[in-house]
């Protein structure tokens, strides 16, 4: 149940229709057994609460976060194509 409930809160932005597709994939799974009719309510009200408190990043707070970005890694990349061929190089000799 945990990790069924891992998969269904695990997105961000989620949108009517995704909710809607979720609902309709938890009542398939109750209907085949694969969870109990308890656990599909619960499961349908921890989506539903969880879909109302996700607010859509902007782009500035998209922009803030500690990942890298393209030119961050692109510029990684120059660095590391410099340092092997370098190493190529010093080990040709």
């Amino acid at each position: 149940m945990d990790e069924l409930k891992k998969i269904f809160l695990a997105g961000v932005g989620i949108t009517s229709t995704s909710i809607e597709k979720a609902e309709k994939l938890i009542n398939e799974m109750v209907e085949k057994g694969r969870v109990t009719v308890q656990e599909g309510k619960e499961l349908q009200t921890e989506l539903t609460r969880k879909a109302s408190t996700i607010v859509p990043a902007t782009k500035a707070e998209l922009d803030n976060l500690p990942f890298a970005k393209k030119e961050d890694v692109e510029a990684l990349e120059a660095k590391m194509d410099a340092i092997n061929a370098k190493l190529d190089q010093l080990l040709s000799k």
